[in-house]
């Protein structure tokens, strides 16, 4: 559904001073009226309006997670310029080897490799930005579904990585898949000409770090073989490796 277009005076000025010093103080008090906003709200269920809105642009939608997020304009390399979410270097990054951050650090990673069934359709039936808006909603979805000390990443087309940190009981690991399956695959309201509704499948393979010795392109490609897997068994499902 489109936002709504109410009470945006503070916003929607168009005398922009030509002085740098003067329209940084513009710019500040913009700055303190999203403040505002974002106090008074529902921060996650913002962020999906947001992400699901058609009437924003890949620019202004980029701006506004990174915003959102609290993300510095230099680390924007590192996020994914549709949905905003952290990409495969930033994955590979932290939990590389030569990493200062995992020099004797032995943590027990767990990975979800998260492939969308049905996708494609979406694209055929609706075209790409009906796409574009189903991708940055289900990004929305899984990120609002992780602690902070986990990660979320875009690692390409309509799939996803998800790591959580000293997570291995096969139980929980199970149960956290189960919750990000149902997260993902519910129904997706969209906005375009008319309200559109997409309901997708997804398949997630996992691998488990226990002694967090595993590298993360090992598991990575456990989690890619176990995801296949799932595939071979319909849509919705769940596959452990091996």
């Amino acid at each position: 559904m489109a936002l709504s277009k109410t009470n945006t005076q503070p916003l929607t000025s168009n005398l922009v001073d030509p002085d740098p010093a003067k329209a940084a103080e513009q710019f500040k008090r913009h700055l303190a009226y999203l403040q505002e906003i974002l106090q008074g709200t529902n921060r996650q269920a913002m962020i999906a309006c947001l992400t699901q809105d058609s009437s924003t642009t890949p620019f202004q939608r980029r701006m506004l997670m990174e915003f959102l997020d609290g993300v510095h304009k230099t680390g924007s390399a590192n996020r994914d310029e549709l949905t905003g979410m952290l990409t495969r270097s930033s994955l590979l990054d932290r939990y590389s080897q030569k990493s200062p951050s995992t020099n004797n650090k032995k943590t027990a990673l767990t990975l979800y490799f998260i492939d969308l069934d049905g996708f494609k359709r979406v694209n055929d039936q609706h075209g790409h930005a009906i796409g574009d808006q189903v991708l940055t909603a289900v990004g929305a979805r899984i990120q609002g579904a992780i602690r902070p000390a986990d990660m979320a990443v875009r690692w390409g087309g309509d799939e996803f990585i998800v790591v959580f940190e000293d997570v291995h009981e096969p139980e929980v690991v199970i149960q956290l898949a189960a919750r990000l399956l149902r997260i993902i695959t519910a129904p997706l309201h969209l906005s375009s000409e008319q309200s559109i509704e997409v309901i997708l499948g997804a398949s997630i393979g996992i691998a488990i770090g226990a002694d967090g010795t595993t590298s993360i392109s090992d598991l990575i490609d456990q989690a890619d073989r176990a995801m296949y897997q799932a595939k071979k068994s319909g849509v919705n499902s769940i596959h452990i490796f091996p």
